[in-house]
Order: structure tokens, then C-alpha cells, then sequence
């Protein structure tokens, strides 16, 4: 049995259907032709659009559902809490048990951040889109976290873990060292500010006062202010040049972008918007994107890129925007 025979195993047809869509929608690599292809199989049912319908809105509630991690096996026991939070308005087809009996595989590793893996659930702290949130977790260290971002924090050793998302970090002159992990490298900051950044396509970390020190493995790195360090899953580390001032710009509201991957853009502006936008393709992704947009009118950095860029957008049901 495969794995996805695994995670749809005890669903109606349409609904198995809807959840793929929903999956290949949200995975950051659908094309227009995909677009298309789900545009002519929504028209072929209206109960295609329906489970659709449905499997966006289990999307959405398992977002926003705070659910417990301490359970044998983690298996999550959605249940009534479930089908109350995301299928009042007609009954869901779906039960609890048969969510619940594949719940282990699913929050372990969900595909492509349909909902959020058990990491993100046991993070003890969490922001939702828009959302940001200022921590004073111990004596000298300061965390500003962005929207859409999770952390988890260890008050007895002085280190955190940013698991997605981003945050901005500071450790006071005079305090003691501060660590923290995001993607496969460690970062002691002491007298240091520095923005952290962490996704599937990349972590990234960046100085913007004092000095970093990072354990990779083996390797070591050192970055100083302006200076950030990139790495991609799997891939080779890059340490570049960047201005600061770009860098920290999300806490005063604005994004700036300098010759920015439009990739690494739609991350910025999908922590401030409801929905999901996905890029048609990697070459569309690579290109180069500058401007300043506040995050209180961020819709209106999605039209400008568009247009700048000169780019196709197709709307889809369940908050998507494919562009491309």
C-alpha cells in the first residue's frame, strides 16, 4: 500500500480526489496546466466542487485547531472537535476514527504543509497569518516573531528552535550567550541582533549587529552585521552581503525587496494574507523582484508584482492564487 493509499484510505471518492488537488494546489510547484486541469474537474460534479469546498476548509481548520501532542503513537484524535470546527455547515463525510487512524503519518510529515506537522503543534509558540508576537523568554534575549512562524524555546539551556516561518532575535549586551537552530545549523549569538528565516525552500539566518557563530556538522561559519547565511536542503551554504535595513523591514510594516527570488518574496507576502499563493514553476520563482510594500495593503504588492513582472494570475476556490 502506498503512502498516499495510506492517507486516503476510508474516504469517498470525491473527497480523496479534492484532498489531491488540494495537495498538488498548495505544493508551490503547480503549473497552469494544472490550473486548468482542476477547473475542467470541479466542472465535472458539482460535488467535485463541493469536496473541494470541504477539503479547504479541513485545511483551514487544522490550522487553526490547538491540538494535543502527548498521546501514544501521536496519533491525533480529531474527532468531534474536528467535524464541529470545519463541517457544521452540513456534516462532514469524513469521521474522526478513520482521520485519527492514519493521524501519526499525517502530522509526522504532512504533505507539503497542507496542515501543520507535529513540530509546528508542539512548538509553545505559534502566530497566525498577519500575526506578530514579542517575547522576553529570558533575562537579555528579546524574539520578535513574524507571522506563520513557530518556535520552540528552552528557558533552561537558552536556546530555541525556529521550526518555520521567521523571527528576529536579540541578545543584550552583557547577557549571557544565546542559541538557536533553524534547518541543520546552530547559532550562538552574545551582544548580537539577527533576523532568522525558515522554510522548505531555504533557512537563513542574518547578522544585523555584532557576531554570529554557527556549527553545521563539522563545519563552522562566522557571519558578522550584513552578512547572511543561506542553505537549501541538502544543498551547499552561501554567505552573502545584504543591507540590514531590507533585512528587519517586516517589523516596522513595510517589505522591501532588493533584487529579491520572487520565490522567496511570495514566503513574505503569503504571512500576511489569508490563502495560499504558488508560483506556476521554479523559472518563475528564480526571477528578480524590488519594491517596498506595506503588509497592511498587502494585496496590493500581489497586482504590483504581477504587472512588474508581467505575469498570468488564476484564482481557485479554497484561497489559492496560482501565479506564473
Amino acid at each position: 500500500m502506498t503512502m498516499r493509499e495510506t492517507e486516503t484510505n476510508g474516504l469517498p471518492p470525491s473527497m480523496r480526489e479534492a484532498l489531491g488537488w488540494v495537495v498538488r494546489l498548495t505544493s508551490g510547484s503547480a503549473t497552469r496546466a494544472d490550473a486548468h486541469a482542476f477547473e475542467a474537474w470541479r466542472a465535472q460534479d458539482p460535488a467535485h466542487a463541493e469536496a473541494f469546498r470541504e477539503a479547504a476548509a479541513l485545511r483551514k481548520a487544522l490550522r487553526a485547531m490547538s491540538l494535543r501532542t502527548d498521546l501514544p503513537g501521536n496519533v491525533i484524535p480529531f474527532g468531534a472537535r474536528l467535524r464541529q470546527a470545519a463541517m457544521d455547515r452540513r456534516g462532514f463525510l469524513v469521521t474522526g476514527g478513520a482521520i485519527a487512524a492514519s493521524g501519526a503519518m499525517l502530522m509526522v510529515n504532512p504533505p507539503y504543509e497542507l496542515w501543520p506537522s507535529l513540530a509546528e503543534l508542539r512548538a509553545g509558540e505559534r502566530t497566525g497569518v498577519g500575526e506578530r508576537r514579542l517575547l522576553r523568554p529570558m533575562a537579555g534575549v528579546t524574539i520578535e516573531m513574524n507571522g506563520r512562524s513557530a518556535l520552540s524555546l528552552d528557558a533552561a539551556r537558552r536556546q530555541a528552535t525556529l521550526i518555520v516561518g521567521e523571527a528576529f532575535v536579540a541578545v543584550a549586551k552583557g547577557a549571557a550567550p544565546f542559541a538557536i537552530r533553524v534547518g541543520d545549523t546552530r547559532w550562538l549569538g552574545k551582544a548580537a541582533q539577527f533576523d532568522i528565516r525558515a522554510s522548505d525552500r531555504e533557512a537563513c539566518i542574518t547578522c544585523l549587529s555584532g557576531h554570529l557563530f554557527g556549527e553545521q556538522g563539522a563545519a563552522r561559519h562566522r557571519i558578522a552585521a550584513g552578512q547572511r547565511f543561506a542553505a537549501a536542503p541538502g544543498g551547499p551554504a552561501r554567505i552573502t552581503h545584504v543591507d540590514p535595513e531590507a533585512s528587519g523591514s517586516w517589523r516596522r510594516g513595510v517589505l522591501i525587496f532588493r533584487d529579491t527570488p520572487h520565490a522567496a518574496a511570495i514566503e513574505d507576502i503569503n504571512r500576511y494574507r489569508h490563502g495560499r499563493i504558488i508560483l506556476s514553476n521554479e523559472a518563475v520563482g528564480r526571477r528578480l523582484v524590488s519594491g517596498m510594500f506595506h503588509t497592511a495593503q498587502i494585496e496590493n504588492a500581489v497586482s504590483q508584482i504581477q504587472q512588474l513582472l508581467n505575469l498570468d494570475v488564476t484564482e481557485i476556490a479554497g484561497g489559492v492564487t496560482v501565479i506564473g
